[in-house]
């Protein structure tokens, strides 16, 4: 009776040798086979990547002011003391009217203001001064704006009526428009800015970290950058109004302040067919020197002020915060998820069980 021969150690190394040199080496399918993700695992990249792209479109106005601020809002005009090369101020020629404006709660000038108001009336003694009480303002709103008078009622605190009726006067009248908090050294030679022979003209002066102030402005009447920007007043007090009291410096920045003024004027210059768009010019305060000082006397700021200013002044803080609140705040809302996803699946398991249990 024969037998298959018994393969010993030996032959049965050989012929793994033998299959291993034609044989393609290949490593174990474990590892290199992935982990399979749980859905629930897949649900929660799907949320978070969600709310990632919701953060990043509501936030992307102010992306695009950072990333395109010296484009639009470089400072490129000068505004040389005692310069004759633009000739005579030729009032046929003259697009901005000459009517100084200045706000203030009632007639009475706080007597630290007193001194810096009658150095801008007195250097722009030849133009028209219109000093707007909270009165009068409201009557121009009732009058010239009523579709505005609501709003104009409601708003939380009185610096929004401050910074909004400076563009409604602005748009109605043209001229220039300066804080009492300033002190007037010479006037700003409106013909230069007005020798390019263009229909409309509007300065603003820049700020930090991005953007233009409102403390500081000078425009042709109904220039369509101001329309641009009263069509848009509504709606951003209706975004703060909510949460106004809360935050009420970054309420008043985006409702009608400095923050609510750069995002029309983005919106207007993004707009037009290129850049810069020449009826806007920007300057910065190195520039006006020569014609006014600022004391920003910052009567309105609140409590969230100081906060918020410092910060300003240390950037890298918000990025930091930004990371920390983003990641912080994806970490709970995953967990909440998670939690009630846990709770789902045992509730339907145990329903289940006594189902289970019935058939029994």
């Amino acid at each position: 009776m024969s037998s298959s021969p018994i393969l010993g150690p030996e032959r049965k190394n050989s012929y793994d040798e033998e299959r291993l040199e034609w044989a393609t080496p290949s490593v174990p399918k474990k590892y290199l086979r992935l982990p399979r993700l749980r859905r629930s695992t897949v649900i929660l990249l799907l949320i978070d990547f969600l709310i990632i792209a919701v953060l990043v479109h509501a936030f992307y106005p102010l992306i695009t002011l950072l990333r395109r601020n010296e484009e639009l809002f470089g400072a490129r005009l000068t505004l040389p003391l005692n310069d004759t090369s633009f000739g005579e101020d030729v009032p046929a020629q003259r697009t901005i009217p000459r009517i100084f404006h200045q706000t203030s709660a009632n007639e009475t000038i706080p007597e630290a203001w007193k001194d810096l108001v009658k150095s801008c009336r007195d250097t722009y003694s030849e133009f028209e001064y219109k000093h707007w009480t909270d009165a009068k303002a409201r009557d121009f709103i009732s009058e010239e704006y009523p579709w505005f008078l609501d709003t104009w009622d409601t708003f939380p605190f009185n610096i929004q009526r401050a910074d909004a009726i400076r563009y409604f006067v602005l748009h109605h009248y043209g001229g220039i428009y300066l804080d009492m908090d300033t002190l007037c050294n010479a006037t700003i030679p409106l013909h230069q800015i007005e020798s390019d022979g263009t229909k409309h003209h509007a300065v603003f002066k820049s700020t930090t970290p991005t953007g233009v102030s409102n403390d500081m402005m000078i425009t042709s009447a109904h220039h369509p950058a101001f329309t641009k920007a009263l069509s848009r007043i509504q709606l951003y007090n209706d975004i703060t109004r909510p949460w106004a009291h809360i935050l009420p410096h970054v309420a008043v920045m985006v409702s009608a302040g400095p923050l609510f003024l750069t995002m029309a004027l983005k919106n207007y210059l993004l707009e037009q067919p290129s850049l810069p768009e020449t009826t806007i010019q920007v300057i910065n305060a190195t520039e006006l020197e020569p014609y006014l000082t600022d004391y920003e006397g910052a009567s309105w700021h609140h409590g969230d002020t100081k906060a918020i200013m410092w910060l300003g002044d240390h950037s890298w803080v918000w990025y930091v915060l930004t990371a920390v609140g983003v990641v912080g705040g994806l970490y709970l809302i995953n967990m909440l998820l998670m939690k009630c996803w846990a709770r789902f699946f045992e509730k339907a398991s145990s329903d289940e069980a006594k189902d289970a249990i019935k058939l029994t």
